[in-house]
Order: C-alpha cells, then structure tokens, then sequence
C-alpha cells in the first residue's frame, strides 16, 4: 500500500510540475511577443494604447488533456473565445447597420417614387437633383483642396528624408554589409542576402537583415509621425484621410427648397447612398495605405536589383569583399536618383488614392441622382412610410 501511495503522490508530483513548466514556459512566452512589439516597426509607426496587444498561449491539447491538471482558464483558450466572440458581435453589429441602411434607401426611393403624383412635384425633383449636383461640385473642390494641403505636406517630409538618406545611406549599407563579427560565416548570409533580392533571414528568424529596409529608414524616420497623421489606427488628428471623407457631404443646411414629404424621401436615398460610399471607401482606404506605405522600400528593392543580381554572382576567393565593394558602390552611384524615386512613387500613389476617392464620391453619388431622376409611378404602390421610420429607429440604435 504504501508502495502505491508514493506512486500516486510521485505521478501527482509530476503532474504539477508539468503544469507548472508549462505556465511558465507560456507566461515567458507571451513576454517575448510583447517585448518584440513594444520593439517593432509597428509600434513605432503606429499609434496604439495598451490594450492594443492581446496575446494567448493556447493549446487544444493541453485544453482536453485533463492529466495536466490544467484549470480551462489557465489555457487560455476560453479568454481567446470571448475575443473572439467580441470581435464576432461588432462585426455583425455593423453588417447589420450597413443592411438596415441600404434597407432604409431603397424604401425611401420607392417612397419618393410614388409621391411622385404631379408635374409640380416632378418639377421639384428636377430643381433638387440640380442643387445636389452643384453641391457635390463644392464638396468635390473641397475635398480636392483639402487634400492637395496634405500632399504637400508629405512632399515636404519625403524631400527631407531624401536629402538625408543621400547624405547616409552610404554609411548605412556599410553597417549593414561589413559588420564588425567574425566573418568565416557571415559571406554566406551576405551570398544569400543578394539571391534573395537584398534581405536574408536565418531558418529560425532570429537573424533578420534587409538591405532595403536599411536604405528606407531615413525616409521613414521624416515621414512616419505625419503618415500616422494621415493613416491613423484610430482616433482623429485633423488630417487623417477618413475625417476628410467623412467630412464629405453633399447636403447644406441651407437648402432653398421648403421641406416636405417628398424631399424627405429624396434626402433619405441619397444620404443612404453617400453614407454607404464613404464606408466602403474607409475600407478601400485601409487596403491603399499598406501599398503607399510599402512603396519606399519595394522601390528601392527595384532600383538595387541589378546590383544585387551582380553581387549574388561573384564567386571564388575574395568574392565577399568584392561583394561588398559592389553593393556599397551601386549605393552610392543611385542614392540620388533612387530616393527621388521613392518620393515620386509615394507622393503618385498618395495622388492616385485621391483620385480614386474623389471619382467614387462623385459617379456613385451621380448615379444615385439620376436613378432617383429616371424614377416615375405608374401605380399606386404600398405606403412604406412605417417602415422606414422603423430602420431609422432601428440604425440610431445601431449606431450607439
């Protein structure tokens, strides 16, 4: 028997132990995550607050495997299910705003529609969609104008960060390159840094060396408080690119028609649809700033491709130190040309989302104007009055 009880109490000894090597092997390793981001380009170039980071040790099989002695809770996993679940509830949330709001315009357009008894009332129509189309040419010179001031903002940081980057990029590519380690090991990482198009990293990504990167950082280091200006994570800054489409709107307080049934209808549609726009735009907007973001560096990678395509080549003894030689050389021959294109290539593809906003403001809007234009009825259709006012009630909530 008491044979049996050491047993039982050297498998219960074990069982904590275990258990205790693996909270703390998970403990340590979510402090390495945090640390990592705490150090990374993402928290630098991103505003962030503290709950910004929610990092999870988890693991089905330590969850089912009831021998560990585990607590759920000290899986984890149920804390990473309420996240989840959290994550889930807002985006239905707001897939329900947009259906209820899309549900809403179409009724208002079919509401518009047969009010649309007399010429009188046809007549209103004609002089409203005039006056939302002059508005939404001032709204559009607006937008343009505002715009334009944070293009030359940021052209005014990369010019910056171009001079800068000429000045050093020499001296930075020769830390990169030529290290002071030991050697015997280190062609090889450079070998492999020119095949792969100036970045290596080791199987187990604790070595990570990108040329690019290093070559970019002078303008990155002029550019990123404004570009966190322009694409914030969250909040306002004033300069941001969805305040100012969401500053956008072509309805004026002003309007010098008298309200009435009709127009309320009118107004519902194409508000609707202006609202719809600029949420798909803010999307759009999330998509667009990764390849602005990204363009310094994939342009600099394609100015050094032939250089790395020649240093890659080199073979035989001294080969590294030519290797060397030929990368710092093809630095210096282009640092002009190539940071200046890298300002070029941001600032075109800042100008192109410009456009790309304004032209989907302006023909989805117009197109809207023209659907609620080419409307007319024939037939007495159901009053749906009721109905709308119910998805206005129901949106406001949403909204909340």
């Amino acid at each position: 028997m008491r044979s049996a009880r050491l047993t039982k109490d050297q498998i219960s000894g074990d069982k904590d132990q275990k258990k205790v090597c693996i909270l703390h092997r998970n403990e340590n390793a979510k402090t390495r995550v945090k640390e990592n981001f705490e150090n990374s380009e993402i928290k630098k170039r991103f505003r962030t607050d503290d709950h910004f980071l929610n990092a999870f040790t988890v693991s089905s099989n330590a969850f089912f495997d009831h021998n560990l002695n585990l607590e759920p809770s000290e899986t984890e996993i149920p804390k990473l299910q309420d996240d989840l679940r959290n994550i889930n509830k807002n985006i239905n949330r707001e897939l329900t705003r947009d259906y209820v709001n899309e549900a809403k315009g179409v009724l208002s357009l079919i509401q518009s529609v047969q009010l649309d008894t007399d010429k009188k009332t046809i007549e209103t129509k004609v002089k409203v969609h005039m006056e939302f189309e002059k508005n939404l040419m001032e709204a559009l010179n607006e937008l343009n104008n505002r715009f334009d001031s944070i293009y030359n903002d940021l052209e005014k940081c990369l010019s910056k960060g171009v001079e800068e980057s000429v000045q050093l990029c020499v001296a930075s590519t020769n830390e990169l390159i030529a290290p002071n380690i030991d050697k015997r090991g280190f062609h090889k990482i450079l070998q492999a840094l020119c095949k792969n198009g100036g970045c290596y990293w080791s199987k187990n990504w604790d070595v990570v060396l990108d040329l690019n990167r290093q070559l970019a950082k002078h303008l990155d280091e002029y550019i990123h408080e404004y570009f966190d200006q322009i694409f914030p994570v969250n909040g306002k800054t004033g300069k941001s690119v969805q305040e100012q489409i969401d500053k956008f709107s072509i309805f004026q307080s002003d309007s010098v028609y008298p309200s009435s049934d009709i127009l309320h209808y009118i107004q519902n549609f194409i508000k609707t649809e202006e609202t719809i726009l600029k949420a798909s735009l803010n999307m759009d907007v999330v998509a667009m700033k990764k390849d602005i973001y990204s363009s310094i560096k994939k342009t600099i990678e394609n100015e050094m491709a032939s250089g790395y395509k020649k240093a890659a080549a080199l073979r035989g003894t001294g080969s590294m130190n030519e290797r060397q030689i030929l990368l710092i050389n093809t630095v210096d021959e282009r640092k002009q040309d190539m940071f200046n294109k890298a300002k070029i290539e941001m600032l075109k593809k800042f100008n192109n989302l410009k456009l790309y906003i304004k032209d989907a403001l302006e023909s989805g809007l117009k197109r809207a104007m023209e659907l609620l234009l080419s409307q007319t009825s024939k037939f007495k259709w159901m009053d749906v009055s009721t109905e709308i006012n119910e998805l206005e009630r129901l949106s406001e909530q949403l909204s909340d």
